[in-house]
């Protein structure tokens, strides 16, 4: 199967938001090996136009960090599938992403392994 997924960039971390992100990290899969990647410059472009590329461009999946619900909805609209806030390095990421196991709130970082990041759930830890 194919599929092409983006990752908002800032130098070679994931993006902390998507709408400033000055460019974009483009993998295409096919059977799960990357096949072909780019990076498309996207520092001046505004939020429907970012959106518009990763639309026409075939874009099926955005792993990010900050998202607003705007947005989420707007590339779910598009049929594009967002696993956000997600913080660190965007190999790491897109390496976890491939072996099936990267999810909504992970931090990405192979020097200090990786896992979920942000707030815990006060209630959670009343009933430990």
């Amino acid at each position: 199967m194919n599929m092409k997924v983006a990752i908002p960039l800032f130098k070679d971390r994931i993006s902390p938001r998507f709408d400033v992100c000055p460019e974009i990290w483009v993998v295409e899969l096919n059977e799960g090996e990357v096949v072909n990647q780019e990076k498309w410059p996207v520092e001046s472009f505004d939020l429907q136009q970012r959106l518009d590329q990763l639309t026409s461009r075939g874009v099926d999946k955005i792993i990010c960090g900050g998202i607003d619900s705007f947005c989420i909805g707007q590339l779910g609209n598009r049929g594009i599938d967002v696993i956000h806030n997600v913080a660190g390095e965007a190999g790491e990421a897109l390496n976890l992403f491939l072996r099936g196991v990267l999810r909504p709130g992970f931090y990405c970082n192979g020097k200090r392994g990786r896992g979920f990041h942000g707030r815990r759930n006060i209630h959670d830890e009343r009933k430990m």
